[in-house]
């Protein structure tokens, strides 16, 4: 997947494991160390990619308990953004309410892929809100190119219109059915919305997030 990467174009990536989700449990002490050995064996084999720690959070009611555990890992470990994953079946306002619970310990939720979110697809406007209450939006690559079908695309495509997008990652899973590709979906962006947009979408913003500094 490293390789696939680096073909690509892509030369830093934050790795963001599931957690919370009923299914994994990645807790930031075994993600940091984890993340380590795998730099370590890029290194080794001379493949010019940087991968930085970080997890995909599902919003349960344990969050907040795990975060003030420091069980929680934050992108790059910096403590000041946290990538959220919503769940089929969301209330507009409790959404709202943790957005602004989490912001009142410091952390920013970064919503990750809400275009494949059936509550998102059905009212877009709800997204509007939780960006209105200080979250940033991560769509994905291939909801953008259509690989994750028609219903996610065209709710991408509202939410790119809405003006709503701070970022665009690739989610990848595995070598062929999820494989670490952007650029067909940067290309996309740039035939969309022009090139200044999909250059900050795609690498001005991530870097930011990176450094610790708002996007």
């Amino acid at each position: 997947m490293a390789h696939i990467a680096v073909k690509d174009g892509i030369r830093m990536m934050i790795a963001t494991p599931h957690c919370l989700n009923g299914r994994y449990l990645n807790w930031r002490p075994g993600i940091l160390k984890a993340c380590e050995q795998f730099n370590e064996a890029l290194s080794k084999h001379a493949i010019p990619l940087t991968v930085f720690p970080g997890s995909e959070v599902h919003l349960c009611p344990e969050l907040l308990n795990k975060l003030e555990e420091g069980l929680v890992m934050t992108l790059n470990d910096g403590g000041r953004y946290i990538c959220l994953e919503l769940p089929d079946q969301i209330m507009n306002r409790a959404v709202v309410g943790l957005i602004n619970r989490l912001q009142r310990i410091g952390l920013r939720p970064i919503i990750s892929h809400p275009e494949r979110n059936p509550a998102i697809q059905h009212n877009v406007a709800w997204l509007s809100d939780f960006v209105a209450a200080g979250a940033l939006v991560q769509i994905t690559a291939g909801s953008l190119t259509g690989a994750f079908g028609r219903d996610a695309s065209r709710c991408c495509r509202r939410i790119l219109d809405t003006d709503l997008v701070d970022f665009m990652a690739s989610d990848a899973h595995s070598l062929k059915g999820r494989p670490p590709r952007l650029r067909e979906g940067y290309e996309k962006l740039v035939s969309l919305g022009g090139k200044e947009l999909a250059q900050r979408i795609v690498s001005e913003a991530p870097r930011a997030i990176l450094n610790g500094s708002t996007p």
